[in-house]
């Protein structure tokens, strides 16, 4: 019953957010959804740090009081006014068509397993952890230690629907989360709607969810951050085209403080979804200096400059203290500032993968009965779309042909991006020797230019194809009646919306869009036995055991294996199991390690435990004479105490 309240709380906190900020700015509700999300993610981004994710709660009660409080002690005209503007907003078809999309979405995939192999990586591990630990983990504790620096902005919208269920640890609604922000950045793309066709409404919310499998894959099955960044930016992008139309005497103060807020907002989002959002954050700001070059309005467009760097900057700051790095990071410093590594001797053959990949093979990956857009002829399409934009004048000559030159080079920088980091970061990566392989980073990495384009091509045309549509309808009334003139009104209502829906129709991947909705079904049990079968004896015994430190511990074991084969596919599904607890492993051939060194490659974990697997090797031999009783035993828990000179073992009590 409380988990049902909590949820209800949330709910109404949220339609009184979105209500009173659509009616404050006079703006729809599917602008302001966008703009929540953002403002919710930086607040729970504070809660974090506090490590009191929890106080949403309180944070959600007072809302709905001062809500209640500004009501009551307004007057009879101001109440009027509020309740009939919030009817109208909720009415608005576009509203309808969001609240059907986001209702149908959380419905459908919160059935979905963690099964991606980045997932249980970090993305579904670093939930868990700010789901039982109530906010980041501590110095040296967070799960996942070679992803240490990877952003929070998307975790933090999966932990607010996991808190809808407060007593049980549910994948599904960190799913259910994920998806929900990626779709509500779309949801401006309904503000054209007009009338409450329900057919209309269901295939361009059925357009809007297959959008991305145009061009991208992993976001259907897993937590892809590359495609929430894809869809920030691309909300961003027309966000600011829609600045060009707020200027001087044409905008009044508060649309000018909204559009220009709610750029600030989406680019200090973007730099807390993954480390490279802060390149598309600098793509962002650029385009907006051009777009609105010759603009008087510089203080406005340095405050959303500075905002990313403020929050990107933050989060670093928060990084270096708590001691969270990632093996990126740091080969990537190495390569800059060092002659450590040098360009990767296959770089043949990646240029050749990448020209195959690029040039052949679709970026959906899976062929379709309709059109199959690679990289090269979605590239030279979009090119090709702004050019007949700016030629039949759904947008201004001058500002299409800044969007077609922002497009070419931003486009060809980032496949150029790619490219390099393939010979240089992601060398070893022999997988993408292969243009099968090659396309999979090409359309993984280059999400946000590819989805965010066609976001941002998407809303010019709805907007600039509405009034064509209309005024050619009513040209065609003056001379039709009847039956025709029907027709041509139900042209001129949605021809704009039927004009996408057919676009997406021929070029979408619709077998990964449907199994990312519903078709996973069919196989999650079969990925759940899968998952299972990743945990041995060996780590189901060690996760046995440090089961005595809880669920809401932010601690750190060092995990001693068996150094007689590799075993990171095992490592990485038992660190998932373990969060909150962060793991680090440790492969030791024991008969060969002196007590000195082992001591050395445990203060180097950082960890607070110690646990040692069973081994036939000789652990007593490195161990004894670290423990209270001078008998180390395998598969069991540890207590470390070191002042730097000594290091003592202290067994945990089962």
């Amino acid at each position: 019953m409380m988990d049902i309240l909590i949820m209800l709380m949330h709910i109404c906190a949220v339609m009184v957010c979105v209500l009173w900020i659509a009616y404050y700015f006079k703006v729809s509700v599917v602008e302001t959804m966008p703009v929540f999300v953002c403002g919710l993610v930086l607040i729970l981004y504070m809660l974090a740090v506090l490590r009191r994710l929890s106080w949403i709660d309180i944070i959600a009660a007072a809302v709905i009081v001062l809500f209640l409080f500004r009501i009551m002690i307004g007057t009879k005209q101001e109440k009027s006014k509020l309740a009939k503007a919030c009817l109208e907003n909720m009415t608005q078809p576009s509203t309808i068509a969001a609240v059907f999309t986001m209702a149908a979405i959380i419905t459908l995939t919160s059935g979905k397993t963690v099964s991606w192999w980045d997932d249980i990586n970090f993305w579904a591990s670093d939930v868990k952890s700010l789901y039982f630990l109530d906010g980041f983990a501590g110095r040296y504790a967070n799960v996942s230690p070679e992803f240490g620096d990877y952003p929070p902005g998307a975790q933090l919208i999966k932990w607010w629907f996991l808190h809808m269920s407060p007593h049980v640890f549910r994948e599904g609604l960190a799913f259910a989360g994920y998806h929900t922000m990626n779709m509500v950045f779309l949801f401006p793309l309904f503000k054209k709607l007009k009338g409450r066709n329900v057919p209309v409404m269901f295939l361009t919310a059925s357009a809007l969810w297959m959008l991305p499998s145009i061009v991208e894959v992993y976001g259907y099955s897993g937590f892809c951050a590359d495609l929430t960044m894809a869809c920030i930016y691309g909300g961003y992008l027309l966000a600011v085209t829609e600045l060009g139309e707020c200027s001087g005497e044409h905008c009044d103060r508060r649309t000018r403080i909204f559009r220009y807020g709610r750029c600030a907002l989406y680019l200090s989002v973007l730099v807390l979804i993954k480390s490279i959002g802060f390149v598309w954050a600098l793509f962002g700001i650029i385009f907006m200096m051009l777009y609105l070059r010759g603009s008087n309005e510089v203080k406005e467009r340095a405050a959303v400059t500075a905002a990313p760097v403020l929050t990107g900057g933050s989060w670093l700051l928060f990084c270096l203290v708590m001691r969270r790095v990632t093996k990126t990071t740091a080969t990537a410093v190495k390569y800059m500032t060092t002659d450590e590594y040098g360009i990767s001797g296959y770089t043949r053959e990646f240029a050749q993968a990448f020209a195959r990949a690029f040039v052949s093979l679709p970026l959906h990956k899976d062929k379709t009965l309709a059109i199959d857009l690679t990289p090269l002829s979605f590239y030279l399409c979009i090119c090709l779309i702004v050019i007949i934009f700016y030629k039949t004048r759904i947008m201004p000559r001058e500002k299409g042909k800044t969007v077609l030159c922002f497009t070419i080079i931003s486009g060809a920088l980032f496949y150029m991006v790619i490219f390099v980091a393939h010979i240089t970061i992601f060398a070893t990566e022999t997988q993408y020797l292969e243009a099968s392989g090659m396309i999979s980073s090409i359309e993984r990495y280059g999400a946000p230019f590819t989805v965010g384009t066609l976001i941002l091509l998407a809303g010019i045309w709805l907007k600039g194809a509405d009034g064509l549509f209309a005024y050619a309808a009513v040209q065609e009334s003056q001379r039709i009646s009847g039956l025709r003139r029907r027709i041509s009104g139900f042209v001129s209502r949605y021809g704009m919306y039927l004009c996408l829906i057919l676009f997406v129709a021929l070029t979408a991947g619709y077998q990964v869009g449907y199994d990312g909705l519903v078709g996973y079904r069919s196989d999650t049990q079969a990925k759940l036995e899968e998952r299972a079968g990743m945990l041995g004896s060996d780590e189901r015994m060690f996760l046995e055991a440090i089961q005595v430190l809880g669920t809401d511990s932010s601690t750190r074991v060092c995990y001693i294996r068996r150094g007689d084969a590799p075993r990171w596919v095992n490592n990485s599904y038992a660190a998932y199991e373990a969060s909150p607890v962060s793991v680090v492993f440790k492969s030791v051939n024991l008969n060969d390690a002196p007590t000195d060194f082992m001591i050395q490659e445990i203060r180097s974990s950082h960890a607070v435990y110690l646990y040692a697997e069973e081994t036939d090797q000789d652990a007593g031999a490195v161990f004894d004479r670290m423990t209270d009783d001078d008998t180390f035993t395998c598969g069991v828990l540890y207590h470390i105490e070191d002042d730097g000179a000594n290091m003592k073992l202290t067994k945990m009590s089962q």
